[in-house]
This record gives C-alpha cells, structure tokens and sequence, in this order.
C-alpha cells in the first residue's frame, strides 16, 4: 500500500481535484479534527465526499483518530510549527 498527502490550503478545487485524479488513489482518508468549519471551503465533509466520488471515482472515509489531538496543535501552533516540539 502506498500513502500519499495532499493539503488543502492554497490550492483551488481545480487544482486538488486534478491531483488527486491523476495520482491514482482509491480512497481519501481525511484526518483533520474539524472538517466542516467554515474555512474548509470545498473540503468540508460532505462536499468532499461528494466531489471525489462524482469527479474522481475515489472513496472518501474521515478518521479523526489519526489527527493530532487539539492540546497537540495548541502547543504546534504556539511554537510556529515547530513539530519537533
């Protein structure tokens, strides 16, 4: 099994939608704690699994229990993104 990432942030929905269909994968496994905020845009839960089936084939799953937890993101982004913290 390969794995790949991929953000979000600073890419248009072109754009993602256009890598991941030509990458590809089979299933998408969104790890984010928060994936129905308002700044997810394109990606919130619903949309995203929406447009890879419809546009890209390509199942989507959410696992959230692989995401850092929230204190671990705290600490991230207090630190400028420092992950060695």
């Amino acid at each position: 099994m390969k794995v790949f990432t991929i953000g979000f942030t600073e890419k248009t929905a072109k754009r993602f939608f256009e890598l991941i269909r030509s990458s590809g994968v089979k299933r998408v496994v969104d790890v984010r704690l928060n994936n129905t905020g308002q700044l997810a845009g394109f990606s919130k839960q619903a949309d995203l699994a929406y447009f890879l089936r419809e546009l890209c084939q390509v199942e989507y799953i959410h696992v959230p229990e692989l995401a850092p937890t929230k204190d671990i993101l705290d600490v991230y982004k207090k630190h400028g993104g420092a992950w060695s913290v």
